[in-house]
């Protein structure tokens, strides 16, 4: 992993929800090795948060008290037949886990790839 994102796990992301940022990480290796994860932002008003690079930034993820959000950036583009993904901007979409056991592995899968071959368009 890179510089920071250990501390972040473990200061920002409630340990109930730790499995699935790791089952995102995973999920992003195996489907999209070639984007790479690093650290974005970090001020004293905000936190650093990890985000998936290609070209671009990708995907940042974020903790909340309920869950784990996936904020895709070309998401507004996406493909997205289960409705999965929320937000109403000109380019981006997030979807929200809440448990592991509801995590939507082919979906995301499909959202990695899209989000990738948009990049590299």
């Amino acid at each position: 992993m890179v510089d920071g994102f250990d501390a972040f796990l473990e200061s920002r992301v409630r340990p109930e929800h730790w499995e699935i940022v790791t089952r995102f990480c995973q999920q992003i290796a195996e489907v999209g090795p070639e984007a790479a994860l690093r650290m974005r932002g970090g001020t004293e008003d905000y936190y650093s948060v990890p985000v998936y690079r290609v070209k671009r930034d990708i995907v940042a993820i974020s903790p909340t008290q309920k869950g784990v959000t996936f904020s895709f950036t070309y998401g507004a583009a996406f493909n997205d037949p289960e409705g999965l993904m929320s937000g109403s901007g000109k380019r981006s979409r997030t979807v929200r886990v809440a448990k592991l056991d509801r995590y939507p592995d082919e979906a995301m899968a499909g959202f990695i790839r899209q989000a990738i071959a948009l990049d590299l368009a």
